[in-house]
């Protein structure tokens, strides 16, 4: 899986960096875990949910290679790990369950842009874009792939050099995968994926990965082969969950997904204020049925959205405002991450999806994500 990382003296600060050519499982190897986990639906005789994905492999597995594209939205240094310790194996703290990414930072993560692939791909099922809604789950099933890599939960970064474990891990697993696969599913990961948010199921996958750090230091074939021999099977176990959640996440009503062209309030968690439109402004303000405090949601086939006022004006890139668009314009768009009962987090295409939407008083106002701020979870109905 190729990625652009930043060669550091820190792990977490440089304000000059040079920039190299990372793997973690290659594209053959992302592919081939899709199609696995896709083949165990069969393999289990989970009939309905094998005749519901059986015309969108190629989607599927053309989504799982994506984001690992050059200029794909979610490509970028350390987007792509969700570490839960350290290249020698030491533990990494956590904060409510929520661990970082390779940066540092809570999002954009491996376990982040997996929920905002997910809350797409079920948007866009639910608003009659099937195969564009099949990309975005294999977009998902990238990053629970990334998050079964031994390398990517362990904030290994890349370098040329044959003594680099994550390069030397990645080169002899690309000539070894396909040696490895899943005979059958551990049914207790069903429960854990039944939640909007599936984090404790990705906690477990990490730290699973993790417990590999010592084996591949050595750079020993052998011991890579064994790594994989062990992590490639169970993160497929783990994308055949995401596939049965799709499943029945497309066939119910969680309301943990957006409709195209559908009104919504939008409900400050912390605050129990509304997001609320003027001819010129846009606050939160308390409900009042003589303001206007719904706004039309315009899904893109991307899974982002615009967001259009009453008004017709479409709310710009640095929410303070209005875009009246001319004939092909685009509205600044967001991006959502269904947290359950109704509750996301939306980030910003001005932050390029790296801050989210944050009630601050009356303002509307974007800040970096925080697992446990409430004034960034809106409630949508």
């Amino acid at each position: 899986m190729m990625k652009n990382i930043t060669t550091t003296a820190s792990a977490f600060l440089c304000s000059k960096v040079r920039v190299n050519t990372a793997y973690a499982w290659t594209s053959d190897v992302h592919s081939y875990i899709a199609e696995k986990a896709l083949e165990l639906l069969t393999i289990e005789k989970k009939l309905r949910p094998a005749a519901f994905y059986k015309d969108w492999h190629e989607e599927i597995k053309l989504g799982a290679v994506q984001p690992d594209k050059t200029g794909d939205i979610d490509e970028g240094p350390g987007m792509h790990y969700y570490s839960c310790m350290n290249a020698k194996g030491k533990e990494l703290d956590e904060s409510n369950g929520f661990y970082r990414n390779r940066l540092g930072d809570f999002a954009p993560s491996a376990r982040t842009l997996f929920r905002a692939n997910y809350t797409s791909a079920v948007s866009l099922y639910k608003s009659g874009m099937t195969k564009e809604s099949m990309i975005y789950l294999g977009r998902a099933i990238h990053f629970v792939s990334d998050m079964g890599c031994t390398p990517h939960v362990a904030n290994m970064t890349n370098g040329i050099k044959a003594s680099n474990v994550h390069n030397a891990f990645e080169k002899q697993i690309k000539n070894s995968y396909t040696g490895f696969k899943a005979d059958s599913f551990d049914k207790r990961l069903t429960k854990y994926y039944e939640k909007a948010d599936p984090g404790e199921a990705f906690n477990k996958l990490i730290k699973y990965a993790g417990k590999f750090v010592d084996t591949i230091l050595h750079l020993d074939p052998r011991a890579f082969d064994d790594t994989a021999k062990n992590t490639i099977p169970v993160t497929e176990q783990h994308v055949m969950a995401v596939l049965l959640k799709f499943f029945n996440d497309c066939n119910s009503d969680s309301g943990n997904f957006i409709c195209n062209d559908k009104m919504y309030t939008f409900k400050n968690e912390a605050t129990g204020l509304l997001l609320t439109t003027t001819a010129k402004t846009i606050s939160v303000d308390e409900a009042d049925k003589d303001k206007d405090q719904k706004l039309k949601v315009k899904l893109s086939e991307t899974g982002t959205f615009g967001l259009r006022a009453i008004s017709g004006g479409y709310i710009n890139k640095k929410c303070n405002g209005y875009d009246y668009l001319k004939i092909d314009g685009k509205a600044a768009q967001f991006r959502a991450e269904a947290l359950g009962n109704r509750r996301f987090v939306i980030s910003t295409e001005e932050s390029n999806f790296k801050k989210y939407l944050t009630a601050k008083g009356s303002k509307l106002t974007v800040a970096s994500y925080e697992p446990d701020n409430h004034y960034m979870i809106w409630v949508l109905s």
